[in-house]
């Protein structure tokens, strides 16, 4: 965000009971956030209350509408951005020297509509008058200064307020851009934003959320040299989102999340407290990895070797897969993340294929995934597809056989994280992983913290994946 932006912004989070007149910032991830902390936004005046509080945008309001709040005993809150508070008062000092103002800028928009509401004579110059020139602050400032200069053909321009130096720094930056593909980020209603895709010379991509980063990601990534900018109201949490999501990030991470039985001994408590506090920590990582851009998260939960460990405990992890499914059913579609369940399905009990299949159903249209392994094993995986291979009478080549697993469609995984200070693979996805880095940590699977995966993905940055060839 540039300054006069965050500063908006500040305001109105610390004003959050009030009336937003218009967007604070054209930024629909900002106005969701305002939203939601109960800021109300109007596009007239006279829809707030009398006596409430008002807020002021950054595009800033004409002076009728700043006497009609104070008319209504407003508490009025003005985030103006300075540059474009600069703008009215060129607009005044025209109006009071007597000298016609001409302004550059889309009409309907709220900072043009409060620069016009600043002209007290709506006269137009006549051929060789001395006119003044205000322009939008977000235009495109090549395009501002080729108007400028038709105007000097036929009128003498006393002084123009041109754009404001963030809109500018970044055209300049992209102007100079000489990748292959260039993603801007920001909502499409933000006119910084549209004219920074306007003037790029390459291919260009926009997106105003993570999810949009997401669907582009793979048709980015067949680019060399990438680039990215934002609009001026575009969050920083969202830029860096983004940018982690480009870099060497992995698309498909895999955790073997072991230790939870250890992590229960250690505190003197039985192995299902372990694992109740194993499932937290699940939840937890998959906020984290969505936040860094990280579409396919798999966990190891439960091996078709697990089936041989003692009765009443392999009871209780059916009970609490089953309690886990009811209880973040709705975190997951809030954060739009859809569940897929691979393994040996005809092992588990009834109720739960069904409580799994329901809250697949559910999910099913989301593009983050979240993909648990139970009654899983790799060589059983391998088994299956050579079996349906056999079934349906077909040769297989690599191809045809990566068809065959449970979950065809899904990349195969980048990273794969263990966690407890072993140092094997425990039969966990032998075909998918045959090219994936790895990373051990002697963390217990409960303790796996936010910078544990941090720690995880800066190792695997740091490496040089040939996949066979030379780098």
């Amino acid at each position: 965000m540039c300054a006069g932006v965050h500063a908006a912004v500040d305001m109105a989070m610390r004003h959050t009971d009030a009336y937003c007149l218009h967007g604070i910032v054209h930024n629909e991830l900002v106005i969701k956030e305002l939203e939601s902390r109960g800021c109300r936004f109007v596009e007239d005046i006279e829809d707030v209350p009398d006596g409430a509080t008002v807020i002021f945008s950054a595009h800033g309001v004409a002076p009728g509408v700043r006497a009609r709040a104070e008319e209504k005993h407003l508490e009025i809150v003005d985030a103006t951005c300075p540059f474009v508070a600069k703008s009215h008062r060129a607009v005044r000092d025209f109006c009071v020297r007597g000298i016609p103002v001409v302004v550059i800028g889309d009409p309907e928009h709220a900072e043009v509509k409060g620069l016009l509401g600043e002209i007290t004579d709506r006269r137009a110059p006549v051929k060789g008058e001395r006119i003044g020139v205000v322009c939008q602050t977000t235009m495109n400032a090549d395009e501002v200064r080729e108007r400028v200069r038709e105007l000097q053909r036929d009128y003498v321009v006393d002084g123009v307020v041109e754009v404001c130096n963030a809109t500018k720094e970044r055209q300049d930056a992209v102007r100079a851009f000489d990748g292959d593909a260039l993603l801007v980020l920001g909502s499409r209603n933000s006119n910084n934003t549209r004219k920074l895709c306007e003037i790029a010379k390459c291919r260009v991509f926009a997106a105003g959320n993570m999810e949009e980063v997401l669907k582009l990601r793979g048709e980015i990534s067949r680019y060399e040299k990438i680039g990215v900018t934002s609009g001026a109201s575009t969050p920083e949490e969202f830029f860096k989102g983004a940018v982690a999501c480009l870099k060497r990030t992995p698309r498909h991470v895999a955790f073997i999340m072991d230790g939870n039985g250890r992590w229960a001994a250690k505190r003197g408590k039985k192995r299902g407290f372990g694992h109740i506090a194993g499932a937290k920590t699940l939840m937890r990582v998959v906020r984290w990895c969505g936040e860094r851009g990280i579409q396919y998260v798999t966990v190891y939960a439960f091996s078709t070797e697990n089936w041989r460990r003692p009765a009443d405990e392999v009871a209780g992890l059916m009970r609490l897969f089953a309690a886990m499914l009811k209880s973040q059913a709705a975190s997951l579609v809030k954060e739009k993340v859809r569940l897929r369940v691979i393994g040996r399905r005809g092992d588990l009990p009834e109720k739960l294929r069904r409580g799994i299949e329901d809250l697949e159903r559910r999910t099913a249209g989301f593009d983050r995934q979240l993909v648990v392994c139970f009654s899983y094993g790799g060589r059983a995986e391998i088994v299956d597809a050579v079996n349906r291979a056999i079934e349906i009478g077909e040769k297989v080549t690599e191809a045809s056989f990566g068809r065959l697993l449970y979950a065809p469609d899904i990349p195969d995984p980048d990273l794969v994280v263990r966690t407890s200070g072993e140092r094997r693979i425990s039969n966990f996805l032998l075909w998918e992983s045959a090219y994936a880095e790895y990373h051990f940590t002697d963390v217990l699977w409960p303790d796996f913290s936010e910078g544990d995966l941090d720690a995880a993905l800066a190792d695997y940055a740091s490496r040089n994946r040939r996949i066979g060839g030379v780098k």
